[in-house]
């Protein structure tokens, strides 16, 4: 009698959840259909919200990165800037000295030319390849050639291929 006691109140409970829950055959009341509805739209703003925090943090996450990138790129730019500032100094040291080096061709070639031509083969036999060629160069070709005359025949041949070559310096004469 208990077991059938408790299988009828099983029973019993059993048919009450289904006509709650919408079993076949049972309508749902008014009020279950609204807090379905009110549970549905409730998970729906929850998932909502989630997905809006989310993407409030992507945004925060690309607002830091942009900063990050404007940061870095000021750096690059800065950087630039001091370099190309460099190099500008550089250049104008590198004119500088080239007029120096000119000044100083002028005066050695101006010495050369005042000595006899012995003096100059003797100075010129002695002095750096590329030195004596552009002293050989600037000099008066009828100067040069009485010094060439009278220097170490392998030397002078090998001034007179390089004078006869095709000039490396655009601005050479």
């Amino acid at each position: 009698m208990i077991r059938i006691g408790l299988l009828g109140v099983m029973c019993g409970l059993i048919v009450a959840t289904a006509t709650a829950i919408g079993a076949p055959g049972s309508a749902p009341s008014a009020a279950t259909i609204r807090s379905e509805q009110a549970r549905g739209a409730e998970a729906i703003m929850d998932l909502l919200e989630q997905k809006e925090r989310g993407l409030a943090r992507r945004e925060a996450t690309l607002a830091a990165r942009e900063a990050d990138l404007h940061t870095a790129e000021n750096e690059v730019t800065t950087r630039l800037n001091e370099l190309q500032a460099v190099r500008e100094e550089i250049q104008a040291q590198l004119v500088e000295l080239d007029e120096r080096q000119k000044k100083r061709v002028t005066t050695l070639v101006k010495m050369v030319e005042s000595m006899r031509d012995s003096q100059a083969a003797k100075v010129l036999n002695e002095t750096d390849d590329i030195v004596a060629l552009e002293v050989l160069m600037r000099m008066n070709v009828s100067k040069a050639g009485k010094a060439m005359a009278k220097m170490d025949p392998a030397r002078a041949a090998l001034f007179a291929d390089k004078l006869g070559s095709p000039p490396l310096n655009p601005e050479a004469p």
